[in-house]
């Protein structure tokens, strides 16, 4: 799925992360680490959100580093503590995603998700939870091939976490692919998971 290739990342000269070389198949990947660690930074830094040295290759041939564009295309990110400006409205923040990815699957989301009651109010009134979940709406809009979601599973409820799970295994069994960073056990996933990788010591491995 991915080459990761002479990966680095730092800020202010503090070594954040140091990757030589990384292959992340293609299906379900974990990425284990405490907070911290960089989970937060790599997924970052495939969704084109903070800048990096070194490159990133997708299976079609497509690289960061030379057409950053058409890779952006097939990530769809979900942060782990999502940051929106206050004074749109989930509403607002939804359509503008259909812009780009379209709108085929927001009513279908909106219900799964159970956003009806909230999503048409300021982003200053809502929970950490009301936020996880429109970041996750804006996440499977769309058709992006792969999926990073940063620690999807916290700031939930135990319903919400179930119907996230069975969005998942839909998008597997689409054939896409789906990231995932977590310090949790996903016991829901676990037989899903064909590779899981430790995100620790400035590093990622096996």
């Amino acid at each position: 799925m991915l080459t990761v290739k002479n990966y680095k990342k730092a800020y202010g000269g503090h070594l954040v992360l140091d990757v030589a070389d990384l292959i992340v198949p293609k299906g379900l990947t974990w990425f284990r680490g405490i907070n911290g660690s960089g989970k937060s930074t790599f997924f970052k830094s495939i969704a084109g959100i903070v800048p990096f040295e070194g490159d990133v290759v997708h299976e079609s041939g497509v690289d960061f580093k030379s057409n950053s564009m058409a890779f952006r295309k097939m990530v769809a990110y979900s942060p782990a503590e999502p940051h929106y400006p206050s004074y749109i409205s989930g509403e607002e923040l939804l359509d503008f995603y259909t812009e780009t990815k379209g709108n085929e699957k927001l009513v279908d989301l909106i219900k799964l998700f159970q956003v009806e009651g909230f999503y048409k109010d300021k982003i200053q009134s809502y929970s950490s939870g009301m936020l996880k979940k429109i970041s996750l709406i804006a996440a499977f809009l769309g058709d992006s091939e792969i999926l990073a979601l940063d620690e999807p599973f916290t700031t939930i409820d135990v319903q919400t976490q179930e119907i996230l799970s069975d969005l998942i295994k839909d998008a597997l069994n689409e054939g896409k692919s789906v990231m995932i960073a977590s310090h949790h056990e996903m016991p829901s996933l676990d037989g899903s998971v064909v590779e899981t990788f430790m995100v620790a010591n400035q590093t990622i491995t096996k």
